[in-house]
């Protein structure tokens, strides 16, 4: 193709992309459903008019049916920003407290179903054992966002979406491990023991090593981020320059898996980035990277789809059966691991159980998707496998996608409506009636505000308030006094959405004015109280609270060398943190009994917001308490960081108030990039800590 039609194809791709997304929210459909109803119907309008279509026309369209590309250049071009995206958007924090179910359904379900799929598919198509298991590996993916969905759609219990979430995530990357080292073999003639011998050494080589690499990139990454002076368009322009390089050079120089190194990387910037982007920043950066994915995994799909007729009309009656048969055996070996290996683990005391209903819903909602469908065009691109290999792949690995789509996607969210998993806890139930009651309260007075704002009839506000309140049916919520709540249900409520709350505040005093390292840890502590709360309620969640104020063996160590040796820069580093802990953790405290005050009582009730305040007040002594100390050892170097902060604070105002300005055409782009530079001058000599010395003592 000439490079000219290449442009052109490209922006129409793009262009359907933008089409799907907004159908699928028009229609409430999965994106993925939608696209692929598109594909396989532009297939089969290809097939049928392909006689009478003109040269120009075919020179244009072929490429797009017969995929152009190497099978390589389809696993760099799609793999990367698909894998990152996923690895970025997942709340890494909070899946620690289900770290073992995520990690037996990622590898050993991995491993289960690859070889499950692998030998029911040579059995029935009587390929070499190593082809049967590259298929299976290929089908063992799993694609969230179809399911994730639907799991929105019917508001789904959080721990199942992190369970699915994480699963999906990590199996990818397993899977695709798994999948390289058998198409190596493929490519050779080792025997089938040899290939079970380099996938059982694969995570101690390619796995580990991939995962090593993706830890030191991503935190680079994160240190690079700090330093860009929060300017949004260096920080989004540097995150897209990482998984690209960083999938070729852990496969090309490293020689370990660049998926399982771009699927780490994107976990530390997960976890570290909102620590040392904005808050609106970090916002900015998942939107833009979930638009880069949305287009390559709606491009995947896309060409997929269009060649299904194709494919359709060249499969055999033998190709069905063999279809049947691995659907089955898939199917078989996630229960198998489910209802075999979830029930021994949660008797051993290893992990909280996993109720039944959402081991079912797991089984029934392993939908393939756009990784499926990426390693297969791969392989059927690949010319140095014979031709039954790659149409196996192609065809089999198709045919599974689109039934998990067209047959589990379908029939998952009645599933999750037959089991129950649909309905709120009571608890959630009382509160979600009370906010609602709050919002209808709100709306009612802006509604009657704006009628005599726009001098309009009185009348006529009464009936639009009655009639969006039939619009969104807000008089069908249950009544809260009709609801079995207790006490300890509303204070864990309550608890829960102070330790969110407090995960949401901390990053505001980013951007230099507390340190990344102090902002990591107090980021972490909040999803550690999360936890606690969800494991032990008030006592936990006490306890948690309580670890990040405990002095650090680093600090008695500083101290102890700047006490001994004389060398006061560790102990300086040291003690700048922890004050600056100490400091920034009082704030949001106070931040947070004002959200109890204002946002919780509402909600909760008079008598568990006096609880929560009360438990929030003896956090505030404990810490206050701990700067009390503090200042009286060092008086007179905490005022010098105390100094600094305020200084920072002010700087920091002070800029949004003049971008505030110039957004409102208050001030023209001269005067707001001549006052800019000074605020950044200005920042920059404010930003360097106080030395710490012998007079500060």
């Amino acid at each position: 193709m000439m490079s000219t039609e290449i442009l052109l194809l490209g922006a129409m791709l793009i262009a359907v992309t933008g089409v799907v997304q907004a159908a699928s929210v028009a229609f409430s459909l999965p994106q993925t459903f939608v696209v692929s109803f598109v594909g396989i119907l532009f297939g089969a309008l290809f097939l049928a008019m392909h006689a009478w279509l003109p040269e120009p026309a075919l020179a244009f369209v072929d490429p797009v049916v017969a995929w152009p590309l190497s099978a390589d250049m389809c696993l760099t071009l799609f793999l990367p920003p698909l894998l990152f995206q996923a690895a970025l958007s997942v709340e890494i924090r909070e899946m620690l407290g289900d770290w073992l179910p995520i990690l037996i359904l990622a590898i050993i379900g991995v491993f289960v179903a690859t070889v499950s799929i692998g030998f029911v598919a040579s059995w029935t198509t009587n390929v070499p054992a190593r082809d049967g298991l590259l298929l299976g590996a290929i089908i063992a993916t799993t694609d969230a966002s179809a399911v994730l969905a639907v799991f929105r759609s019917v508001t789904a219990p959080s721990r199942l979406v992190r369970l699915v979430e994480g699963e999906s995530l990590l199996n990818d990357a397993a899977a695709i491990s798994i999948a390289t080292v058998l198409l190596e073999a493929s490519r050779s003639a080792d025997s089938v023991s040899r290939t079970v011998a380099e996938i059982s050494q694969i995570f101690a080589t390619e796995f580990g090593g991939g995962a090593i690499l993706g830890m030191v990139v991503g935190r680079m990454l994160a240190w690079g981020l700090v330093h860009l002076g929060g300017e949004g368009k260096a920080e989004l322009t540097l995150t897209l320059a990482v998984p690209y390089p960083l999938y070729i050079l852990g496969n090309e120089f490293f020689h370990v898996s660049g998926v399982v190194a771009v699927v780490t990387a994107g976990l530390v910037i997960s976890g570290l980035g909102r620590a040392r982007l904005t808050p609106r920043n970090w916002s900015h950066l998942q939107l833009m990277w979930e638009q880069v994915a949305g287009i390559a995994g709606t491009l995947v799909f896309l060409l997929a789809t269009i060649r299904v007729p194709g494919l359709l009309r060249a499969a055999r009656a033998s190709d069905a059966l063999a279809l049947g048969a691995i659907i089955i055996a898939a199917l078989a070996a996630r229960l198998a691991v489910l209802f075999g290996v979830f029930p021994s683990v949660s008797r051993l005391g290893l992990s909280n159980t996993v109720t039944r209903s959402f081991r079912l819903v797991i089984t029934w909602g392993g939908l393939r998707g756009a990784v499926t469908i990426i390693l297969a065009l791969g392989i059927e691109g690949n010319a140095a496998l014979p031709e039954p290999t790659r149409r196996l792949v192609s065809v089999l690995a198709t045919g599974f996608v689109l039934f998990s789509l067209a047959v589990n996607g379908s029939t998952l969210r009645p599933l999750i409506r037959f089991l129950g998993l649909d309905h709120l806890s009571p608890q959630d139930m009382a509160l979600q009636e009370r906010a609602v009651g709050i919002a209808g309260a709100e709306i009612d007075a802006l509604v009657r505000a704006s009628a005599r704002s726009l001098r309009i009839d009185p009348n006529l506000a009464c009936d639009a308030i009655d009639a969006y309140h039939d619009s969104t049916s807000l008089d069908n919520f249950l009544r809260s006094d009709d609801i079995a709540t207790t006490d300890e249900d509303r204070l864990t409520a309550g608890l829960l959405a102070l330790a969110r709350r407090e995960g949401d505040l901390i990053p505001r005093y980013g951007n230099g004015i507390v340190a990344v390292e102090n902002l990591d840890r107090m980021i972490a502590n909040a999803a550690a109280m999360t936890e606690a709360v969800r494991r032990g309620g008030r006592a936990a969640y006490r306890q948690a609270a309580a670890q990040i104020l405990q002095i650090r063996w680093s600090y008695r160590a500083a101290r102890w060398i700047h006490s001994w040796l004389k060398l006061s820069w560790p102990f300086s580093c040291a003690l700048q943190n922890r004050f600056e802990l100490l400091i920034c953790r009082r704030a949001v405290l106070e931040q947070l009994h004002r959200y109890t005050e204002t946002s919780l009582q509402p909600l909760l009730g008079p008598e568990t917001t006096k609880t929560l305040s009360a438990i929030l007040h003896g956090r505030m002594d404990r810490t206050e308490h701990a700067i009390t100390e503090m200042r009286g050892d060092f008086g007179h170097y905490t005022r010098k960081l105390e100094r600094r902060m305020l200084l920072l604070v002010a700087l920091n105002a002070g800029r949004d108030r003049v971008e505030h300005l110039y957004r409102d055409q208050s001030i023209s782009s001269e005067v707001y990039e001549s006052v800019s530079r000074d605020f950044m001058r200005a920042w920059r000599n404010a930003i360097e800590r106080p030395e710490f010395s012998a007079d500060d003592e």
